[in-house]
């Protein structure tokens, strides 16, 4: 077990974990001092990190943490904040593969049926329910949920999509297209997750192709910038860690618990290390994956 990752996860539940009713029921909102319910691409995090703590032999609350899934969802999909807010396609998908990572495939079934309503007539998968941009986020997400699930034809469609509209000659993929402009923002979870997708569907060749782009481009201080679930989700997506994809991970794990976690708290705010959207939660539980990801166990 990850002693790393170990410290990092009950930091993350003293600053984002609170209980109600007389302790009966958790809640994990988005860090100190906030009350309402994480959002839901947050959450997804949570979920990951516990899942792979348990995986490690760690006893979580991992059966309280899925039975929050429920309140965020609406109709046939589950919305970015309980009831109300936007149903954000990308978001459905990820926790679409965190399912099928928990053993529910039913869930992650009945995730992807959602997302295939977000398919755009000319192609690719929106980024949020009746928007316009269509983003490599939410369609490769997508393509990765529904080639772990069978799905090849859909999947396909997806991945042939993304590889025609927003993959680069350098074989990296954009970050969305709005109308007739390609956002051409090179992030690092949006190389995994095509990866992990065209893996999926056996295009191993393909898929190598752009893990060794994204080697080239995310390492050193690119990397370090890099909002955290981004990384956790690149390091995921990798497939078999080749030498160089274990020698990256645990330099950037080393650096994690060397300069980016605050002794006082022990949440990783230090060092310059990049930030989501400067919230504890979605953070600290990325950096819980990466450290029990990291394939030496780094110690704080």
């Amino acid at each position: 077990m990850n002693d790393g990752a170990l410290d990092a996860w009950e930091a993350l539940e003293r600053a984002s974990f609170r209980r109600t009713w007389l302790g009966r029921r958790l809640v994990v909102t988005d860090g100190p001092g906030r009350r309402a319910q994480v959002a839901l691409w947050g959450f997804v995090h949570v979920l990951w990190a516990a899942g792979d703590l348990r995986a490690a032999g760690h006893g979580v609350p991992l059966r309280e943490l899925t039975g929050l899934i429920e309140p965020y969802r609406r109709g046939g999909g589950f919305a970015a904040k309980p009831r109300t807010h936007p149903r954000y396609l990308d978001d459905n998908a990820w926790l679409g593969l965190v399912a099928l990572d928990l053993g529910d495939r039913s869930l992650a079934a009945s995730i992807l049926a959602f997302v295939r309503t977000g398919e755009h007539p000319d192609g690719g998968v929106r980024w949020v329910e009746g928007g316009p941009s269509r983003n490599t986020c939410s369609t490769a997400s997508a393509a990765w949920l529904a080639a772990r699930l069978g799905d090849r034809d859909t999947a396909t469609r997806w991945m042939d999509w993304l590889d025609a509209t927003l993959r680069d000659t350098h074989g990296l993929y954009a970050d969305r297209i709005d109308g007739d402009r390609v956002d051409p923002t090179i992030w690092s979870y949006n190389q995994g997750a095509p990866a992990a997708a065209l893996r999926a569907l056996g295009r191993d060749r393909d898929a190598v192709a752009t893990e060794r782009a994204s080697l080239a481009v995310f390492d050193g201080e690119r990397l370090w910038h890099e909002p955290p679930p981004f990384a956790a989700i690149w390091f995921r997506a990798l497939g078999v860690p080749t030498a160089e994809t274990r020698d990256v991970h645990r330099r950037y794990a080393e650096r994690l618990l060397a300069e980016g976690r605050d002794p006082a708290t022990g949440l990783f705010t230090g060092g310059g290390l990049g930030t989501y959207d400067g919230t504890t939660t979605i953070d600290q539980a990325a950096v819980v994956q990466l450290l029990e990801m990291a394939p030496t166990n780094p110690n704080p």
